[in-house]
């Protein structure tokens, strides 16, 4: 009972979307039975290993219920990826606690594998068919509600852990010689799966050269700023001398789609084919052939997702060693201080990667509203010592300053904490301050923006700051995003992709968008998605 509990809670979030709630129901029933064929076979071989898959089991589902109960997430690639990044331990915030509560559960599932008398007999070739006819079902009924493409089958299916269904292709191509083909749907549209990166050349000719001072802030959002001017005084006062906007945009929700959007001003949809082409893109790599001297200075080793090898070729990087927030950050604005005054007869361009409000604090301090604005505070206060020291120095005459954030961060404002869930304000709006500017910056609104802006800035392009109706959010995933939030003039529509399938997804707030509102929105992202532009 112990595992059918857990997988009831696991699955449950799947269970609120009308006809498909039979899928998880089926699906849960396949994964109970392959438990009880699996750990009576091994019973039968050795008990000891049978105690132990019982283990397994116990803390796998268990971890997947406190992850998805604190950030909405669930235990699929991206998630599990994450362990495997550099210094994920910091980056994704865990602490020993967490190891140390896993161990006790883990101790205790095998101590209950232990004591436990089975008092129930089922015959095995019952319960081979009860698994063989709850998968049939399980498959059938998606098979068959993609076919119908039905509205609420992808947001069930984001909930079904440890799933994987029929492509629509070929739930196409078994139910249409059965149910005819249907006829298209407003409310689901095909996505080819051909975005392509913007046309930029490798280089840069740069007839105005400036100096770019880039500083990034981990997990700040642009909100506790607008209630509260005491959270970021310093900032909001380097505004006053420059372009300060707290509706910024960074179009993702996690750091390596984020600094994605940032550096190459291009959607997530085009990291993977960035990450893997083996070819150095965006705006330090332009630079870099421009004869620019690159460098870096790192709170967090933007190793993370092969970040530094994609967007920072050639850039002399000075990595934090372990230590606290505190010590990393003040690490950052000492090695920025030092390597900008170095040659000065050639320009330069330096990343400054703070990791400031990002999970988990010093001093072993809990989340809290209050705590991540004392974060907030102390990370204003840094870099204003460092803008304004190195400004005192002179070392920022000719430079271009931005400072801005990779994403927002969730406080419990939905039940949820961390980032990487939802396409809200929370984890997508943040802030953007622009000093030494000579072009006109009122047009930026999201991170697809600061390359043509830096561009221009620099004589490498004429400026084309046409006004954008339109903006588009990604979810974060692995390599490739799917989910999407389309904004414009008509409002807010979210979709779902799933195996090259689009369907709309709940938005959040209570307003819900029209069937005319859909179908524009759905035709205008996909056109954006094959395009990129």
């Amino acid at each position: 009972m112990t595992i059918f509990l857990l997988l009831a809670i696991s699955l449950w979030p799947a269970m609120s979307f009308k006809a498909a709630v039979l899928v998880p129901m089926a699906h849960g029933l396949f994964l109970f039975g392959i438990f009880l064929l699996i750990r009576h076979y091994l019973a039968r071989v050795r008990p000891l290993v049978a105690h132990l898959f019982f283990t397994a089991c116990v803390s796998v589902l268990a971890i997947e219920i406190v992850v998805h109960h604190f950030t909405s997430l669930h235990l699929n690639r991206f998630v599990l990826s994450l362990a495997f990044q550099p210094q994920a331990k910091e980056q994704i915030g865990l602490s020993n606690t967490l190891f140390y509560l896993l161990a006790f559960v883990a101790g205790l599932a095998y101590l209950t594998a232990r004591l436990m008398r089975w008092h129930v007999q089922l015959s095995v070739r019952v319960v081979w068919t009860v698994t063989f006819v709850a998968l049939a079902l399980s498959q059938g009924l998606y098979g068959f509600l993609l076919y119908q493409r039905d509205a609420g089958l992808l947001n069930s299916q984001r909930h079904l852990v440890f799933f994987t269904g029929l492509h629509h292709y070929y739930a196409e191509k078994i139910f249409t010689p059965i149910f005819g083909p249907r006829p298209p749907n407003p409310f689901a549209q095909a996505y080819d799966g051909t975005a392509r990166p913007r046309a930029v050349s490798d280089t840069w000719e740069v007839t105005s050269p400036r100096n770019l001072l880039l500083i990034v802030i981990d997990s700040m959002r642009a909100m506790d700023m607008k209630a509260d001017p005491t959270v970021a005084p310093n900032l909001l006062q380097l505004g006053q001398k420059g372009y300060l906007s707290l509706d910024h945009s960074s179009v993702a929700n996690c750091t390596h789609f984020g600094m994605h959007t940032l550096f190459s001003g291009d959607l997530a949809t085009t990291f993977r084919q960035a990450r893997h082409s083996g070819k150095a893109q965006g705006i330090f790599a332009a630079l870099s052939g421009a004869g620019y001297r690159l460098s870096s200075a790192e709170a967090q080793s933007l190793d993370w997702y092969d970040l530094a090898a994609t967007y920072l070729p050639g850039t002399a990087r000075d990595i934090a060693p372990e230590g606290t927030n505190a010590a990393r950050d003040d690490f950052v604005s000492r090695s920025t201080v030092a390597r900008l005054q170095g040659d000065t007869s050639i320009p330069w361009a330096h990343l400054a990667y703070f990791s400031g409000p990002h999970f988990s604090y010093d001093e072993n301090k809990n989340i809290t509203t209050e705590v991540y604005r004392e974060m907030i505070r102390k990370t204003d206060q840094r870099i204003a010592r460092m803008v304004q020291g190195l400004a005192a120095s002179g070392l920022l005459r000719d430079t271009l300053v931005i400072i801005t954030s990779d994403h927002g961060e969730e406080v419990f404002e939905n039940d949820t904490v961390g980032h990487g869930s939802t396409l809200n304000d929370a984890q997508t709006k943040v802030p953007l301050l622009v000093l030494g500017a000579t072009m006109p910056t009122g047009w930026i609104r999201s991170h697809r923006d600061i390359l043509p802006f830096v561009r221009a800035e620099l004589g490498a392009a004429p400026l084309r700051a046409f006004p954008n109706q339109l903006e588009v959010l990604t979810g974060c995933d692995y390599e490739f995003p799917k989910s999407f939030a389309v904004i414009d003039e008509d409002g807010r529509v979210d979709f779902r992709l799933q195996d090259g399938l689009l369907a709309p997804a709940p938005s959040p707030g209570s307003r819900q968008p029209s069937d005319d509102q859909i179908r524009r929105a759905g035709l205008r992202l996909i056109r954006l998605l094959n395009e990129n532009k």
